[in-house]
């Protein structure tokens, strides 16, 4: 019974063993996407994978590397470090970098064959690679293949017993690729314009301005540049272009600064045009030190815009982005991102198409006011002629009523002939759901509803 005992300790150590392996890790750097492009996929850069022993190596057992075919070995070398940075290896070559351990290999000459690959070192005398100790196999730039892929830029780990040769960590996944890509450009909205426009003149906001003007408010931009990536882009002419789009009518270009931090510099980004309802804008890595930082676009309404006697315009903005890097096509770091918006601070309902003065056909607006407090309501309106109107002589809307307004009277109010089509906007003093509207014209056969669009208060 002992010795059955003893036989089952024994299977269930010896069961142990067998499920430890090497564990042969992928790139321990990534590869620049955009840079293996622009480098029409070659590799420019020394790379490594890292092998982690899951059975301890003696001295006199033998380590076998297999290079997939996405490379040409050439021979072997000792990695050194120079002020603490790993010295590029010989084009051609591989070497092993252990860190700071002081185990070394001797190439074995007869059983490595370069042609096929094949590597095979002997661990030397006095040493012993431990248990779930690692070392990186680096791989020369020169050793990579114009034809490496993520594929065949592999490297398979094998080991065997000095003894007997027998093979060690022989289960596991003892396969790692050098080449495992990454995008090096993004991009992250993180902070949003969101004033709210004051609504009666529109001529500041009452929130979400900047803390030194009532009419600005700013947006800002993370940027990444992963300029540590294998074969990064690192290049003077490396662009971002903005296009924002919005409402920025009596605006001009002067009306949009940038302040900056990290990589990026003030100095650095330029705005290339501003139309009616398009912002363009550059950041332009002048310094060749990548574009990793932030910027902040901040948008003055005061110097042309008011000083012309125009409004702050409710609007949304959305951004996209693109990043020339040299190649033929661009890397988009931003796509249809909110940008954020600026609100009329009101209850905001249009009616897009409200005839008004035509025989046999009566309009109207019905308002619901569920609200403790009566609320002031200002009326604006265009009409198929390009005509404007505009009044503020409504009477408020009573608290916790529903108040009909006919044409007639936004007709006398709006002084708006007989026979016009309007588009007619109420701006309303109101909260969010506190007010709601339904318009409809009746031709004497039946009520037909009216399209309205609202925007809610804030």
């Amino acid at each position: 019974m002992k010795l059955f005992k003893k036989a089952l300790l024994a299977t269930a150590i010896f069961g142990a063993m067998g499920a430890q392996a090497a564990d042969v890790s992928d790139a321990v750097k990534f590869t620049s996407e955009e840079g293996f492009a622009a480098a029409n996929n070659v590799v420019g850069a020394d790379g490594s994978v890292r092998v982690i022993v899951r059975e301890k190596l003696e001295a006199g057992d033998k380590v076998t590397l297999q290079f997939g075919k996405g490379f040409d070995v050439d021979g072997v070398e000792d990695v050194a470090y120079t002020a603490g940075v790993r010295d590029v290896l010989t084009s051609g070559n591989i070497g092993i970098d252990n860190g700071t351990a002081d185990y070394t290999f001797t190439l074995d000459t007869v059983e490595s064959d370069f042609a096929k690959g094949k590597v095979v070192l002997v661990l030397d005398t006095g040493y012993t690679v431990e248990l779930d100790e690692s070392f990186e196999v680096v791989a020369s730039a020169g050793a990579f293949l114009t034809t490496a892929t993520q594929s065949n830029a592999t490297l398979t780990y094998s080991a065997a017993r000095w003894q007997d040769g027998v093979a060690k960590d022989t289960v596991g996944d003892n396969t790692g690729t050098y080449l495992v890509f990454a995008n090096q450009y993004g991009a992250t909205v993180t902070n949003e314009l969101n004033g709210v426009i004051e609504r009666t003149a529109g001529a500041d906001f009452v929130s979400g301005q900047i803390t030194t003007s009532d009419t600005a408010d700013s947006f800002t931009v993370s940027l990444t540049d992963k300029t540590e990536f294998l074969d990064a882009v690192v290049d003077a002419t490396t662009a971002t272009t903005f296009e924002v789009s919005g409402d920025f009518t009596d605006l001009v270009a002067t009306d949009v600064t940038f302040t900056a931090t990290g990589d990026i510099l003030a100095a650095d980004i330029a705005v290339d045009s501003l139309t009616d309802n398009l912002l363009t804008f550059t950041v332009t890595d002048t310094g060749a030190d990548g574009q990793a930082g932030t910027l902040t676009g901040t948008i003055e309404n005061a110097t042309t815009r008011i000083a012309a006697g125009e409004a702050i315009k409710a609007t949304s903005f959305v951004a996209n982005a693109e990043v020339d890097y040299g190649y033929t096509t661009d890397a988009v770091v931003l796509s249809n991102a909110s940008l954020g918006k600026w609100m009329v601070d009101a209850t905001i309902i249009n009616v897009p198409y409200f005839p008004v003065g035509f025989d046999g056909v009566s309009t109207s607006v019905h308002f619901a006011n569920e609200s403790a407090s009566d609320v002031d309501v200002i009326m604006t309106a265009i009409d198929q002629a390009g005509n404007e109107y505009s009044s503020d002589a409504l009477a408020d809307l009573a608290a916790d009523t529903v108040t009909k307004v006919g044409q007639s009277e936004i007709m006398s109010l709006l002084g708006a002939p007989a026979g016009s089509k309007l588009s007619i906007t109420f701006n309303i003093d109101a909260n969010d759901g506190d007010v709601n509207a339904y318009a409809f014209s009746n031709a004497g056969t039946g009520r037909q509803s009216l399209v309205t669009s609202q925007q809610k208060g804030k």
